[in-house]
């Protein structure tokens, strides 16, 4: 084991270390201090650890849990950005993807995707064809991250075979593409854990309440611990708004090129159901019938497919933003097209969830001309901003941002050739390797649950085996119809920051997803129980914790009666 592979599970990033986590913040003189801890946060972070420099990153509320927890579950370049000409984002974001596939295998997984040809509709053969051929041509580079497969056009007659429940109506051929399938929130846990066993302090709960400024420059930030309600300053030579669609909530001073307001959110719903509900084989890129917006049709594990998106201008609480039943009809009625015996009814859902886009405004554009590009400027206070962007991006976007910080010397010898930063992960793990090292464990997994704790976790399932051979009960399942164990419980509370309850269904895990809102009560209860016992909780604590997120999952299906 390596010291970077020992330092990841060292125990030092957890809980039960917060208060000590809060108390070196405030010690030390920090290089950089990020505020926001969603993926482009995590990724400045990691790229500025790499560097060699000393960083800080707080979160208002749990890791990951904006935006990038609640994305469509894909890294993938945009397909649907090859018509409208933005091929140099295509380029960049699905290089990116490749990177990903090919150094976190276990995290980024291809899937096939599938495009249809239907009578009379929006697009062509040799639209699909086209489209898909410079997707291809814009992914491979001449490094060793190159794309997964080349796409293929199917007759109608071969893609009965590929996907026999799909509509028959119309259908007169497709394109099978490839992207890749991804745990988001976990994604950006193991981007942050990338940045912390290289000396990052990151804390969460934590908001941002001022800053400490200097002749009218930033040089820290005033933070409140929401845990227990204390204040405290960190201290650091460059401070960066990595807020996502808080953005505009952190900018005191606009540049005369960024638009007030910088962000415009868009709401984007997505449903789970079981895959024998909708019965589809692979994943679809199709267009809604409603308004002929582009949505997807994903499977998710082996029994389950995700829908999703809808984009609809969002002005509510950017914090707790929930599915309603227009959201809901919108994708059923999007689906019920192309998979008419698909048994879509609400009784069926077993999970929703709801995200905001930090979608970036113009100046000059319309609300509709919005870009998916990242923009990243320095205000007159010296506060640094990345914000728009794929959640694919995330590296390259701290790349970019860094390439700003060189320009504005900051910081002596932190200049590194571009890409340099697309390394291993130190978590990554080969399916090989995985299964050599389960077949000499002696440990006995079934074959979906070996996938799952290997997909999720990576070399961190070696910890969960070595659990598991300590105590065999540990293998038990939270509910019996899914995968999630104790094990994997204990995991993330020994290795990863969850203080709460809702953290750990939400973001460390998929169980918030994958578990039916109906049986929420039942795996809250038995995960409680595996908290308070490692986090000393008493009964109250414990009864409110599980409050908090059944209030969470009645919010999530409050359409469903």
């Amino acid at each position: 084991m390596d010291y970077l592979e020992t330092k990841l599970f060292d125990q030092s990033w957890t809980l039960k270390n917060r208060e000590k986590i809060i108390s070196n913040m405030q010690e030390i003189q920090y290089d950089v201090v990020i505020i926001g801890a969603g993926i482009t946060g995590a990724g400045v972070a990691r790229e500025a650890a790499m560097r060699g420099l000393k960083v800080a990153i707080v979160e208002m509320q749990d890791f990951a849990a904006g935006t990038s927890s609640r994305s469509t579950k894909m890294a993938h370049g945009g397909i649907r950005y090859v018509p409208s000409n933005e091929l140099d984002l295509v380029k960049k974001a699905t290089r990116e993807r490749n990177w990903m596939r090919v150094h976190i295998p276990h995290l980024v997984r291809p899937i096939p995707f599938l495009l249809v040809v239907i009578e009379g509709g929006k697009y062509k053969k040799r639209d699909f064809q086209g489209v898909t051929k410079i997707y291809d041509f814009l992914s491979d580079d001449k490094s060793d991250f190159k794309n997964y497969e080349r796409s293929k056009y199917y007759s109608a007659e071969e893609l009965y075979e590929l996907e026999p429940e799909f509509s028959r109506k119309g259908l007169k051929g497709g394109v099978i593409y490839y992207d890749t399938n991804i745990d988001d929130a976990r994604l950006t846990i193991e981007i942050l854990k990338e940045a912390i066993i290289r000396g990052t302090d990151a804390i969460n709960y934590c908001k941002v309440i001022g800053y400490i400024k200097n002749n009218g420059k930033i040089t820290g930030i005033k933070c409140k611990d929401l845990n227990n309600e204390s204040n405290f300053e960190i201290k650091g030579k460059l401070v960066i708004n990595a807020t996502g669609i808080w953005t505009d909530d952190l900018l005191e001073k606009y540049p005369e090129n960024i638009p007030e307001p910088l962000i415009r959110p868009t709401k984007g719903v997505h449903l789970l159901y079981k895959r024998e509900d909708i019965r589809n084989l692979m994943a679809n890129g199709l267009y809604s019938d409603v308004d002929n917006r582009f949505f997807f049709v994903i499977p998710r594990d082996k029994k389950y497919t995700l829908v999703g998106t809808t984009d609809t201008d969002f002005q509510g609480d950017l914090a707790n933003p929930f599915c309603n039943k227009d959201d809901a009809d919108y994708l059923i009625k999007s689906v019920q097209k192309y998979y008419p015996n698909a048994d879509l009814g609400y009784d069926k859902i077993l999970s929703t969830y709801a995200g905001i886009r930090p979608l970036v405004m113009q100046k000059g554009k319309s609300e509709s001309e919005v870009s998916r590009q990242h923009v990243i400027f320095f205000s007159e206070d010296n506060l640094l901003t990345v914000t728009g962007g794929k959640l694919t991006e995330w590296r390259e976007m701290a790349e970019d941002l860094f390439e700003h910080v060189e320009e504005k010397n900051f910081f002596p010898n932190i200049h590194r050739d571009k890409y340099w930063s697309r390394k291993l992960f130190t978590i990554s793990l080969e399916k090989e390797d995985w299964s050599e090292i389960l077949k000499k464990s002696g440990v006995k997994l079934d074959e979906e649950l070996s996938d799952h704790l290997y997909q999720q976790y990576g070399k961190g399932a070696i910890r969960i085996l070595d659990m598991i051979k300590k105590n065999e009960d540990l293998k038990e399942r939270i509910i019996d119809e899914n995968e999630f164990i104790n094990a994997e419980i204990l995991y993330v509370l020994k290795y990863e920051l969850s203080p709460h309850l809702i953290d750990v269904f939400c973001r460390r895990t998929e169980m918030s997803l994958w578990i039916h809102h109906r049986r929420a009560s039942e795996a809250a209860e038995k995960v409680a129980e595996i908290m308070q016992k490692e986090y000393s909780w008493d009964n109250e604590t414990k009864n409110n914790e599980i409050q908090i997120y059944l209030d969470y999952v009645k919010n999530s299906v409050s359409f469903i009666k």
